[in-house]
C-alpha cells in the first residue's frame, strides 16, 4: 500500500487510566505528552520520541484490558486505505472513527486475528 507513512504508535487498554498514567510516568519513567479524559486517552513519550498510547476499557468497542498492544500505522488517506483493504479482503473492525481536528482511525485484523489500527493525522491539514 503506497499510502503508508509509517508506524506512529502502539497502544494498550487499561482498566484505570489515571492509575496507568501514574505507573508509566512514576515507575517506568515515560513523560505524559497528552491526556484527553473525555476520550479516555493518554499518550506517553520516551526519550527517543516513541509513543505509548493508553486507553480505558470500552465494551462498546470490544476493548478489554490485558488483551494486547495495538500497532498503529499512519496513512495519508484513511478512506483510500480502507477501500484498498476492502478490495484485498482485509477484515475491518467497525467504521472510520474521527476525533475532529486530530485524527481519523480504522481498526483491522491480520490473518492471525492480531489487532492493528490505521491513522490519518488531521492536525495541520
Amino acid at each position: 500500500m503506497n499510502n503508508t507513512i509509517g508506524i506512529s504508535l502502539c497502544w494498550i487498554v487499561v482498566k484505570d487510566i489515571e492509575a496507568a498514567i501514574k505507573f508509566y510516568t512514576e515507575t517506568v519513567g515515560l513523560k505524559l505528552k497528552d491526556y484527553s479524559p473525555e476520550f479516555g486517552w493518554a499518550e506517553l513519550a520516551g526519550a527517543e520520541g516513541s509513543i505509548l498510547g493508553i486507553t480505558k476499557e470500552n465494551p462498546e468497542f470490544g476493548s478489554k484490558a490485558g488483551t494486547n498492544a495495538v500497532v498503529t500505522i499512519t496513512v495519508e488517506s484513511i478512506e483510500k486505505a480502507r477501500e484498498e483493504f476492502l478490495q484485498k479482503g482485509v477484515k475491518l473492525v467497525g467504521e472510520i472513527m474521527e476525533v475532529p481536528g486530530h485524527v481519523k482511525l480504522q481498526s483491522f485484523q491480520d490473518k492471525d486475528g492480531n489487532s492493528f489500527q490505521l491513522a490519518e493525522m488531521l492536525e495541520g491539514k
